[in-house]
């Protein structure tokens, strides 16, 4: 079962994913279609609209958990996720680099957010993923969080885990050869 957002509503699709074996490393993985995320039964739409209703929000994580057909627990996760991910301003930095027309990201002061943290993370990957749409990558991801993590798995291989961390293809997989690390 797979967990998409198309214009804010929840879809719930049950997908057979084929198999495959890289015949170089003997790597087994999972042939997933185009505009999914790997190891995700809720893709990143979903996730990003979740965190954003809770570091944002005032109704209660049951509440924009089950909006979302998630538990409160797998959101109270996802959250810390995106939080850990990496710090707002070096997203803001890498947002100026890639379009040089954005300059700064209004970030929620933490007094009006209920995780400061999270919320900053995803303003900041909202500016970065509309400068890599601004510079014409193409994204099928409606979501900052989306955009940036998606482009970063179709370009360069890398996958960013709930639970594992970082994590790569084989670099006979990747496209163009080794992949890069975030």
């Amino acid at each position: 079962m797979v967990a998409t957002a198309a214009a804010a509503v929840v879809e719930r699709w049950q997908l057979a994913l084929p198999l495959g074996k890289c015949s170089s490393c003997h790597r087994a993985f999972t042939c997933y279609p185009p505009g999914f995320y790997p190891r995700r039964q809720y893709q990143l739409d979903v996730v990003a609209d979740v965190v954003a209703g809770i570091a944002l929000g005032s109704e209660p994580v049951t509440h924009i958990a089950a909006a979302a057909t998630a538990s409160s627990t797998s959101a109270r996760r996802w959250t810390a996720w995106v939080a850990a991910l990496t710090h707002a301003g070096e997203l803001v930095t890498a947002a100026a680099q890639v379009d040089a027309s954005v300059a700064t990201v209004a970030l929620p002061p933490p007094r009006t957010a209920r995780h400061p943290r999270a919320a900053a993370v995803l303003a900041a990957l909202e500016a970065l993923g509309a400068a890599l749409v601004r510079v014409g990558v193409v994204a099928v991801e409606r979501t900052g969080l989306g955009r940036v993590l998606g482009w970063q798995h179709r370009r360069h291989g890398d996958i960013y885990g709930v639970v594992g961390g970082p994590a790569s293809f084989s670099s006979a997989m990747a496209s163009g050869g080794r992949p890069s690390t975030p």
